[in-house]
């Protein structure tokens, strides 16, 4: 797992950026970065190759007021049976090209979904 990056006012590529490969039977997430003010280039996303199983999710960025390229990004290769989704960017009041963007490769019996960017 990767934990939240709290209380983050002002930074640079500010993010939290799992990386799991091959994991069987585990619950592979990234945690969603709070209370980032003023940032470019925040975002949360999780990498997971070869997962086969398990529940993998990217939890949405929450309250950022002001960012540009606010977005979830969730990319699963391989994936077999498990449920794959990217949440939605939620509360990006003032953001350039806010968005989810999921890319799923050769995945097999799985639910995937992404959920349209809300307050953008």
């Amino acid at each position: 797992e990767a934990l939240v990056a709290v209380s983050t006012l002002v930074g640079l590529l500010t993010c939290v950026e799992p990386l799991v490969s091959k994991e069987i039977g585990a619950v592979a997430e990234a945690l969603p970065t709070l209370g980032a003010l003023v940032r470019p280039l925040a975002s949360v996303v999780a990498l997971v190759l070869h997962q086969v199983g398990a529940l993998a999710e990217a939890l949405p960025a929450v309250p950022a007021p002001v960012r540009p390229l606010t977005r979830v990004d969730a990319l699963m290769l391989d994936e077999v049976g498990a449920a794959a989704e990217a949440l939605a960017a939620v509360g990006a009041h003032v953001g350039l090209l806010p968005g989810v963007d999921p890319l799923v490769a050769d995945q097999i019996g799985a639910s995937v979904e992404a959920l349209p960017a809300l307050d953008a």
